[in-house]
C-alpha cells in the first residue's frame, strides 16, 4: 500500500473513532460502559477507537448499534472531515507530489544547506569531471 493510502486510511480511521467519542457523549454512554457491555477489554476497546489498530467492522456495527448511532451517519460524517482535512485521493496525491518537487527544487539549488551524502562523497568530484564512455 502506498504511504498516501496509508496516512489517509489511517486518518480515516482515527476520524470514525472520534464521531464515535461524539456519538457516546450524545447517547451518555461512556467508552469502558461500551466495552463492557461488547464483552471487550476497556484497553482494546479504547486502542480501536484511537485507531491503534483499526477497529474491526463488527465492533463498529455492534458500537452502533448498542449506542443506537446511525453507522452511515458515522462514516459519512467521518469521510467528509477527511475530504476537508486531506481533499481527493488526487489532490492529496498532488499536494503530496509538489511538496516533494519544491524540496528537490530546494536541494538543487542550495545543496550546501542540506546534509546528503552526496555533498560527502569524496569521488564525487572526479565523477562529475570524468565524461561517460
Amino acid at each position: 500500500m502506498s504511504d498516501n493510502r496509508e496516512y489517509r486510511s489511517r486518518r480515516f480511521a482515527q476520524l470514525v473513532g472520534l464521531e464515535l467519542k461524539g456519538e457516546f457523549a450524545k447517547h451518555s454512554i461512556s467508552q469502558t460502559k461500551v466495552a463492557e457491555i461488547l464483552g471487550h477489554s476497556k484497553g482494546g476497546y479504547s486502542k480501536w477507537i484511537n485507531a491503534k489498530p483499526s477497529m474491526p467492522l463488527e465492533a463498529f456495527l455492534n458500537t452502533c448499534e448498542l449506542i443506537e448511532a446511525d453507522p452511515k451517519a458515522v462514516i459519512d460524517a467521518s469521510y467528509k472531515r477527511l475530504l476537508d482535512e486531506l481533499g481527493t485521493p488526487d489532490e492529496y496525491r498532488e499536494r503530496q507530489n509538489q511538496i516533494t518537487d519544491d524540496l528537490i527544487d530546494r536541494i538543487a539549488a542550495h545543496p550546501e544547506d542540506y546534509d546528503v551524502a552526496a555533498n560527502r562523497d569524496p569521488n564525487a568530484r572526479l565523477e562529475a569531471e570524468t565524461p561517460d564512455d
